[in-house]
């Protein structure tokens, strides 16, 4: 049997290698320290990359952009044409204003060229001081004109100031008027389209987006009904829109708006509603009567929040936060980027029916 003796150069005496000792442990401190330095780093690596994200899609990609932010219960979009020129339709719920001066500050903007407001609620216009404040206003600030009686309003009128002037029906707002293919933005409507109404709703300006083959359509909280003193502008109003791609949803898909003689015309191929339960009033938008017209007519709706209303239905619905639309030249399709970097991509219509 072997003894047990002293060690000689690293063996015993039984010819065996001695036993290292063991490395000691980092501390526990040290560990959590280390854990800690490499959560800091990837949490730097995702902001790093959302920003990269943010500062691409804010600046003139050569593709045209139309930014539906999610601002609660109200309506904001930004259109950035290829060029980078910038054109703001809405801007936000009054009390509210973190969300779209958040949005706008994350796409690295430093000022706006044109604003168009669609009509003078508080859930469209509540955050003209705060917006142009922080993002100038370069040119002009269109609208329907004449006067609304309420603070909001004021704060609008005084926000814009000089730069304000009155839409005209057929007039063209032109960006990137060097490119071969240029950016216009036609107003076909407003103040009820030649029906008689004074519900700030159905007063609405039409606007409609025009980039090559695409086309989309933002008009604000029109109705499409007779009802209670709600007027049906929409089926007036849809022969002057033409067939389009991108619908911006009437009145966040309420019960009086969308209805089947505006979407046999318009034929949209997406519908984005924005609407909240949660931030501004709760009017429980959108409704199911309203989806269903949309999805009857084959329309696949995009939506800034869940909101107060119906459930979305996964086959047709999709809840995206900050919803983009992208349309690059000379191409036959266009995307919806969703959630940040979820993306559908949707065939232009081959032809326009007029």
């Amino acid at each position: 049997m072997c003894e047990k003796g002293a060690e000689r150069g690293g063996t015993n005496w039984c010819g065996v290698a001695a036993r290292q000792p063991r490395p000691l442990a980092l501390p526990i401190r040290d560990e959590l320290k280390t854990t800690e330095v490499v959560v800091k780093k990837i949490i730097l690596i995702i902001i790093q990359l959302l920003v990269s994200v943010s500062i691409a899609f804010g600046q003139g990609n050569g593709k045209l952009q139309i930014h539906f932010i999610d601002v609660g219960q109200g309506d904001a979009a930004l259109l950035i044409s290829p060029k980078g020129e910038t054109v703001l339709f809405d801007n936000g719920v009054a009390k509210f204003c973190n969300m779209p001066v958040s949005y706008l500050q994350q796409l690295g903007l430093g000022e706006i060229d044109y604003h168009i407001a669609t009509h003078y609620h508080d859930d469209h216009i509540g955050c003209s001081s705060e917006v142009l404040s922080v993002f100038p206003l370069k040119k002009q600030a269109f609208d329907r004109g004449y006067t609304y009686s309420s603070g909001v309003y004021t704060k609008y009128e005084k926000a814009v100031g000089a730069k304000r002037k009155k839409a005209t029906q057929g007039d063209k707002i032109v960006l990137d008027s060097t490119s071969e293919t240029p950016v216009y933005i036609e107003f076909v409507a407003l103040n009820g389209g030649g029906i008689n109404t004074s519900n700030e709703n159905d007063l609405s300006l039409v606007s409609v987006v025009h980039y090559g083959k695409f086309d989309a359509v933002i008009g604000g909280d029109l109705s499409g009904f007779d009802e209670n003193d709600y007027k049906d502008i929409e089926s007036t109003v849809a022969n002057k829109v033409g067939q389009v791609e991108v619908y911006k949803v009437h009145h966040h898909c309420s019960s009086y708006s969308t209805n089947d003689t505006w979407l046999s015309v318009v034929k949209p191929k997406v519908g984005i509603i924005s609407a909240s339960g949660t931030i501004g009033r709760n009017h429980n938008h959108p409704t199911q009567n309203c989806l269903e017209r949309l999805h009857k007519a084959g329309v696949k709706t995009y939506w800034t929040e869940i909101g107060g209303g119906a459930t979305p239905e996964p086959a047709w619905d999709v809840v995206g936060g900050n919803i983009v639309v992208e349309a690059e030249p000379n191409k036959d399709t266009f995307t919806v980027v969703y959630n940040w970097s979820n993306k559908d991509t949707y065939p232009l219509w081959e032809t326009k029916e007029q």
